[in-house]
């Protein structure tokens, strides 16, 4: 019997992500790059279309062979491109965007066709800024998860167009953009050891500034972040 996918290939993250993808008709699997989660979304029946798309051919091309492998050409396209500017109106049900920069993923949203009802993101990078973007556009991130894999933290989101959550009243200069309002309402395990790294982090490097009498402004930023990080743990 040939193993799923899922079975064979999926990293903890990629596998995360797959469970919070809702069923639908077609996702888009923007930077697919082997084309693993896109098989697993198939072979899972989370949806009945996969676009996957790379903007860089070599991965594109690793994509191809695996679905082809797989047998799945009839349910998997795949487009070279900029993200969600190689899709047409009407075509995408959610959008999958994982392992990029926050600006990056603006950038794939924006430049599609038009915004879609959902997507799922796994950004590396500038969450703040993403969240109030697509908050900004009418969309509410419902669910967040995170975890731990080669000793890398990440962190995953639901955004649906028209929901609300608690972003929605969140000010703009909370430390929960960036660290999770859902996920420091749950306080997992691996969440509250993550902001403890980073209390610990800046510990460290505040002693080194004091020690070296480096400007006392840059200090006073680093202990108020300090302070709030410790809030958000309360």
């Amino acid at each position: 019997m040939k193993e799923k996918i899922t079975d064979m290939a999926l990293s903890k993250r990629l596998e995360q992500v797959l469970h919070m993808i809702p069923q639908c008709q077609t996702v888009a699997d923007v930077g697919t790059d082997h084309g693993y989660l896109a098989v697993a979304c198939i072979e899972e029946k989370v949806a009945t279309q996969v676009i996957a798309i790379d903007v860089n051919q070599g991965p594109l091309e690793s994509a191809k062979e695996l679905v082809k492998e797989r047998k799945l050409e009839h349910y998997i396209t795949c487009r070279l491109g900029d993200g969600l500017a190689v899709t047409k109106e009407g075509e995408v049900d959610c959008a999958v965007i994982c392992g990029m920069g926050g600006e990056l993923m603006q950038h794939i949203i924006t430049v599609g066709p038009e915004l879609l009802y959902t997507y799922v993101l796994q950004p590396q990078s500038h969450r703040r800024e993403l969240k109030q973007f697509l908050v900004d556009q009418g969309y509410g991130i419902v669910q967040e998860a995170c975890l731990v894999e080669g000793n890398q933290y990440y962190d995953m989101w639901l955004v649906q167009r028209g929901a609300t959550s608690v972003y929605n009243e969140l000010p703009r200069d909370s430390m929960l953009w960036e660290y999770g309002a859902l996920l420091q309402q749950e306080q997992s395990e691996v969440w509250t050891q993550h902001i403890q790294r980073r209390i610990e982090t800046l510990q460290s490097i505040l002693q080194h500034m004091r020690d070296t009498a480096k400007s006392s402004d840059a200090i006073q930023v680093m202990e108020q972040e300090m302070k709030a990080l410790q809030g958000i743990l309360q």
